[in-house]
């Protein structure tokens, strides 16, 4: 049996070119990482070859490529097949999914075209939480279940979890791929809106630092899932102004062996 990955999120550092992210993760301690994927932004041209670069460099596992926007229409839309795309190509082992659509049965057959071009190299995961159109485990689950296909997947975010009132199921399951771990603030439970969105960029913190619950965090910990560290914290970018020395404060500030 494969050693669980312990991930350094995308979001961690998003200073960071998309690029620098494996070198980044390495340089901390970390043997993986996520990756994010913007075209209108930071990724041009040459980012694929750079990024297969540096993740050669320094044998770094993607956890994922994020973020796919379910949107406007039934129909897969190029972005999308892009994102999905690059994701196999760097053999990630999630895409990272959020619905802001509005048609939900639209929703529903864009999310299976994803998964048809993912074929079964790659799970498809929905992200539910209080800013999406999912907004609870529960309504994941059902619409991973409409979805019904081998490749899609569910990742739980233990802030958005705590947000949504449900409990952290089975992860046995493989439904669930991957976990987001972090800790954060009992006054995000009852955020909405922008307040929880700014919540969630930027008020989390280290495994055990704030007021998560801590079964959730033994149990993530304790499972032999992959886990991607979701430290969205204003207070770590303001301290490492570094993204170098910040992947490393994460690192040490968040041993899976301390919960085991």
């Amino acid at each position: 049996m494969t050693k669980p990955l312990w991930a350094l999120a995308s979001g961690c550092v998003p200073d960071a070119l998309p690029w620098d992210i494996p070198l980044i993760a390495h340089s901390a301690g970390f043997l993986s990482s996520g990756m994010w994927v913007d075209p209108e932004t930071t990724w041009d041209k040459s980012a694929l070859k750079k990024t297969k670069k540096s993740l050669s460099d320094t044998n770094i596992q993607l956890i994922d490529v994020e973020v796919v926007w379910l949107d406007k229409t039934n129909h897969i839309d190029d972005k999308q097949k892009l994102i999905i795309d690059i994701g196999l190509e760097l053999k990630a082992k999630n895409i990272l999914v959020v619905s802001r659509h509005e048609n939900y049965e639209a929703s529903i057959s864009q999310f299976q075209e994803m998964c048809e071009r993912a074929g079964k190299d790659i799970r498809i995961c929905i992200e539910f939480g209080e800013f999406t159109n999912i907004k609870s485990l529960a309504k994941a689950n059902e619409f991973i279940s409409l979805v019904n296909h081998p490749s899609a997947g569910i990742l739980i975010d233990l802030m958005h979890l705590n947000r949504s009132g449900d409990t952290l199921p089975d992860l046995k399951d493989e439904l669930y791929p991957y976990v987001q771990g972090c800790d954060f603030w009992q006054e995000s439970s009852t955020m909405t809106g922008m307040d929880y969105i700014e919540a969630a960029v930027d008020s989390r913190c280290c495994l055990g630092d704030g007021e998560a619950r801590t079964n959730d965090i033994n149990l993530m910990c304790q499972s032999d899932k992959d886990v991607s560290l979701e430290i969205r914290s204003i207070n770590l970018r303001q301290r490492y102004p570094n993204p170098f020395k910040r992947a490393e404060a994460i690192f040490e500030g968040c041993n899976r062996g301390q919960f085991l």
